[in-house]
């Protein structure tokens, strides 16, 4: 291919890529496998810490892209590839591959918007933890069965023989707390993955 053909390739929309696709050009698959590998790498691997399989189910989301090139209705691409990947991850941990824990958290991640295609999820819950790690003793505690063991505030007040009304204030002082340290869309975030 000489340089103008591939500049002209570069400039093309997704879409326009996606029509060139649907019209069997191998190399369109190509290019926007070239845009959109890394996002959903990340995407992927950030959810499952398992880098192969991430691969894999990147791989097989473009498989599929071009298995369906002639029938899926794709209005804008990278949303639909973010989809794809989505429903792939979900795919995996509903398999039973993974532990309980990512099934609740990619159960989670189907109801956010794009916002977390803005975050690194390790890098946000490396934050959440700093945060986490500087609450007093017993704020910590109980904020620790509130949002990690799912404990009612009975059960916690009851584990720790304090009454409910404490376990309320201690997660309310560990929310403003966390506010006051997290950016607001973080926390956001955090708290919708916990």
């Amino acid at each position: 291919m000489n340089y103008s053909a591939h500049q002209e390739r570069f400039q093309m929309s997704d879409e326009a890529l996606f029509e060139m696709l649907r019209e069997d050009h191998a190399w369109a698959l190509k290019e926007i496998f070239e845009r959109h590998n890394l996002r959903l790498f990340r995407m992927a691997a950030g959810v499952l810490n398992d880098d192969d399989q991430a691969k894999d189910l990147v791989q097989d989301v473009f498989v599929d892209l071009w298995n369906r090139r002639h029938t899926s209705n794709v209005q804008i691409l990278s949303h639909y590839l973010s989809r794809a990947i989505k429903f792939q991850v979900l795919k995996q941990l509903r398999n039973g591959k993974l532990q309980e824990h990512h099934l609740k958290l990619a159960q989670k991640v189907q109801f956010a918007n794009q916002t977390e295609e803005l975050l690194n999820f390790q890098e946000l819950e490396e934050q959440l933890q700093k945060a986490i790690a500087v609450l007093p003793t017993r704020c910590k505690e109980v904020f620790f069965l509130s949002r990690y063991q799912n404990l009612s505030h009975k059960e916690i007040s009851t584990r720790l023989k304090i009454s409910p009304k404490t376990v309320e204030a201690q997660i309310g002082k560990a929310l403003t707390f966390l506010r006051s340290k997290l950016e607001g869309i973080v926390l956001m975030v955090a708290m919708l993955f916990l």
